[in-house]
């Protein structure tokens, strides 16, 4: 598995999704390991942390998981959406799951969605014509 310099991950110190960049590990002395053991440092709090990274094949297995479209709540800006909530966009004819809410500091609340095809989109939520 090759290595990358960076990688968003949750802190447990600051207990925020930040960007990890990598400072060490150990190479595996077994070529076929299930796991690797790496040390990153958050790039808020600076704490470092060591994480166990599983080879990029048995993540692809584990996202299979298809959405079915039926069971996803259609998105428009005006409904509220739960965490874990799956959606349907139609103008990008793609389905997602709801992984965050925020609150934007005009007051306007959003949510953050990981798409199967366009990656982790922010939408509004519950904006009131």
């Amino acid at each position: 598995m090759a290595k990358t310099k960076y990688i968003m991950h949750q802190c447990a110190y600051c207990r925020r999704e930040t960007k990890m960049e990598f400072i060490g590990g150990q190479p595996s002395e077994d070529i076929n390991a299930e796991v690797i053991k790496v040390w990153y440092r958050c790039g808020k709090c600076k704490h470092s942390a060591l994480l166990t990274l599983t080879p990029a094949s048995q993540m692809k297995k584990k996202r299979a998981v298809a959405i079915n479209r039926e069971l996803c709540t259609p998105y428009a800006k005006e409904k509220i959406f739960s965490v874990g909530e799956n959606i349907y966009h139609s103008e990008w004819d793609d389905v997602g799951k709801v992984v965050r809410k925020d609150k934007m500091s005009n007051g306007i609340h959003s949510i953050v969605v990981t798409f199967e095809k366009t990656g982790e989109r922010k939408l509004l939520e519950n904006i009131q014509a």
